[in-house]
């Protein structure tokens, strides 16, 4: 990586849900190298302390705050947070979620509050928290970036309760593009494909996960599964300068496999 471009997110203070594995973890990381200061927030510390662990190793400053996003008291408090701790607050990523893969009538109904909780209704709580502190700044630095999934986009048997709530989450995003341009605040939403990461250790048994692996990749067009720094490279151009009029935006980011 080029030395310049480690200035792109220079004195931006970037927060971060489910910042401590898979793509939380890559995009906290990315933006990191880019120079932006970062606040993780995750139910689990210690997978949050590893990676400030590394974020401070680039020489970046890292604070964890422990966060359920499904508690609304929780989410207020980690934007208070984030401004008290790095001082200030650019961009939030809203990228905490889970998931329960069967049908919908073998789901339980605790599952399906749980996605509705963390995947929709803690985006909104995190977003309504941190709307005072990001609309302090009017030169085009702030903004929201939501992760979705390119399961909103089609349909995927047995999955019903998560691609909708992801569903919701797109139209979610554009309305708070609208309502949020007044103020010179950017909202877009990432919609990754099949990325590796810990989340299918919750899905399935571990032995699993490599025929699955290759499973997906043989029905994604481009031939692979995603990495967590697929959707980190799309989260650092959406988030910059250079995405400054965009807002609104659902970007695929799958492989093409929400082609098929």
């Amino acid at each position: 990586m080029a030395e310049e471009s480690r200035t792109l997110f220079q004195g931006r203070v970037v927060l971060i849900t489910g910042a401590g594995t898979g793509i939380g973890r890559g995009m906290a990381l990315a933006f990191a190298r880019e120079g932006a200061s970062i606040a993780l927030a995750g139910r689990r510390k210690e997978p949050l302390e590893a990676t400030a662990a590394e974020i401070q190793k680039l020489g970046a400053k890292a604070a964890v705050i422990k966060t359920d996003v499904s508690n609304a008291a929780d989410c207020q408090t980690l934007a208070l947070e984030c401004v008290l701790r790095l001082g200030d607050l650019h961009i939030l990523i809203n990228n905490a979620g889970n998931a329960t893969f069967g049908a919908l009538d073998q789901t339980a109904d605790e599952d399906i509050s749980s996605m509705l909780d963390v995947n929709l209704r803690g985006v909104m709580l995190m977003s309504k928290y941190a709307i005072p502190e990001l609309i302090k700044h009017r030169d085009g630095s702030a903004s929201i970036l939501n992760i979705g999934t390119s399961a909103a986009l089609t349909v995927v048997k047995n999955f019903s309760v998560y691609s909708s709530v992801k569903a919701a989450l797109i139209h979610f995003t554009n309305c708070m593009a609208l309502e949020l341009a007044e103020h010179r605040v950017r909202v877009n939403c990432i919609n990754p494909g099949v990325v590796e990461t810990p989340i299918f250790e919750t899905m399935m048994p571990a032995a699993s996960i490599p025929a699955a692996m290759a499973n997906f990749a043989s029905q994604t067009p481009l031939g692979r599964v995603g990495q967590p720094q697929d959707i980190a490279d799309a989260a650092l151009f959406l988030c910059s300068r250079k995405a400054s009029w965009i807002t609104g935006a659902s970007l695929t980011v799958d492989g093409g496999i929400s082609l098929t």
